[in-house]
């Protein structure tokens, strides 16, 4: 005999409501709950986090121009290259090629020498910028370096201020802003590259300025402003193709203009020797990178910290174990397989996002301190939730969330046992790396999962059209 189920009649139907309304209510009180706990924690997170690290900047900012001259981190390299230049000596920032260079902790650095000659020493061979930015810092050598530092880490917060200010215009009405603001202050990249006397945060407050002008249409603007990476040129490249696959004519030929006139003038005063040593320079500095690089957390630190450095007879034995440089190219390959798919669905906010994730991760020499970039990459994925699913929004902030404790964990390596006494040559393992790539990886699912593979070999002109709804829908 066949059995079936009674018909369900209207009367049977009506009398289920009331408990799928209750079973519904119920879910939505669960989820709110994991949502608030998940909330809490990251808010206990980011508190303590916080703390920590600024109790670790002010000490170590308080105690930077008070230490020996080569132990004085990377605002010394900047300082050194202001020195040479203010004292017309621009010309020769950097080595020639096969000259010997030095490193601090060098016991050359032991040795009496006068302030010019210490800044020759420090500055050739670690002055990795080109000649526009030591002359615009040239003026902080009138006074001192400590003062200098002092007003080079006053902008730099500045800086910071700036960025945040401008997230919290941009991002205004977006409940989770605050939320993004205390993470950034918690983010350890930031403290690192105000303990460092870094650029980062410069680029930091360029790269979001450039890229909301943009959003907001200004291109000329955008452009001008996204030209200043010119002083540090490995970050202009993305951000120019990215307005190249744009098809942002005004906003890249203002770009490009501008940063040639930034990077290629001062060479005009310097001579055309030194860019030729500039050149070579970053030639042989980037075929060390691709060996050894125990402070990057790009594909070719991860894979060099791996096994660290070899040390034979009490003499280090460089690039013992050096990733195959087969190996680091085809990991740049592979990342950029997802941002080709998220340039290619033409969503501004998700497009920014993973152009700046992509920079870090294939630049042969993306320093520890240099992934406070990814802050700006948060705020336009934030930027983006405004009108964005709710699984948008959960995984958006898994994500950030692992970023930021994928990234204090590989810091804490780089710095260990002790920042005034780091083991360079140790192995360890940087989680920054497969977790940004995991990241990127993320941001070109979310396209294929809200509109399907369609859009991968739709015509130019419907993805016009695509392009100017998704605008119209994120202002």
């Amino acid at each position: 005999m066949k059995l079936e189920s009674p018909p369900i009649t209207e009367a049977d139907s009506l009398e289920r409501q009331p408990q799928r309304a209750i079973l519904f209510k119920d879910a939505t009180k669960a989820w709110l709950l994991v949502c608030g706990l998940f909330a809490a924690f990251s808010l206990g997170l980011f508190v303590y986090f916080g703390l920590h690290y600024a109790d670790e900047t002010q000490r170590e900012v308080r105690l930077l121009p008070d230490l020996r001259y080569d132990n004085r981190v990377d605002f010394g390299y900047f300082y050194a290259g202001a020195y040479m230049t203010y004292h017309g000596q621009a010309a020769d920032l950097y080595p020639h090629k096969g000259e010997w260079t030095y490193y601090p902790g060098d016991l050359i650095f032991l040795e009496p020498h006068s302030e010019a000659e210490l800044a020759r020493l420090l500055a050739r061979g670690n002055y990795y910028n080109p000649p526009a930015l030591a002359l615009l810092e040239a003026p902080l050598v009138s006074l001192g370096f400590k003062n200098a530092f002092w007003l080079f880490s006053l902008l730099a917060v500045g800086a910071l201020a700036g960025f945040l200010t401008l997230a919290w215009r941009a991002g205004a009405g977006i409940p989770e802003l605050p939320m993004l603001a205390l993470g950034v202050l918690a983010f350890s990249p930031v403290h690192e590259a105000l303990i460092m006397g870094h650029l980062t945060l410069f680029f930091v407050f360029v790269l979001a300025a450039g890229f909301l002008l943009l959003r907001a249409e200004r291109r000329v603007l955008a452009g001008l402003t996204l030209s200043l990476l010119a002083l540090k040129p490995q970050w202009a490249i993305l951000p120019g193709l990215f307005l190249l696959v744009r098809g942002e004519w005004r906003a890249l030929a203002t770009m490009v203009g501008t940063a040639a006139a930034i990077f290629f003038l001062p060479f005009v005063y310097t001579g055309f020797d030194t860019f030729k040593n500039y050149y070579e320079f970053l030639r042989w500095s980037g075929t060390i990178d691709l060996k050894e690089a125990p402070h990057m957390f790009s594909w070719n630190g991860f894979l060099s910290k791996l096994d660290g450095s070899e040390i034979q007879n009490g003499q280090l034995v460089l690039f013992a174990d050096a990733p195959s440089k087969t190996l680091v190219y085809g990991l740049i390959a592979l990342t950029a397989v997802p941002l080709l798919v998220v340039w290619r669905c033409k969503d501004y906010l998700l497009g920014v996002a993973a152009t700046l994730v992509e920079m870090l991760l294939i630049s042969t020499h993306s320093v520890w301190y240099d992934w406070a970039i990814l802050a700006v990459a948060a705020l336009f994925l934030v930027l983006r939730s405004r009108d964005a699913s709710r699984s948008y929004r959960v995984e958006m902030w898994v994500v950030l969330l692992a970023l930021f404790m994928a990234t204090a964990q590989s810091i804490s390596e780089v710095l260990a046992p002790d920042r005034h006494a780091i083991d360079w040559h140790r192995a360890a393992f940087f989680t920054a790396t497969p977790v940004a790539f995991a990241a990127l990886v993320w941001m070109a699912s979310v396209p294929l999962r809200e509109r399907g593979f369609g859009f991968l070999w739709r015509s130019s002109e419907n993805m016009r059209l695509g392009e100017e709804a998704a605008l119209a829908a994120q202002h």
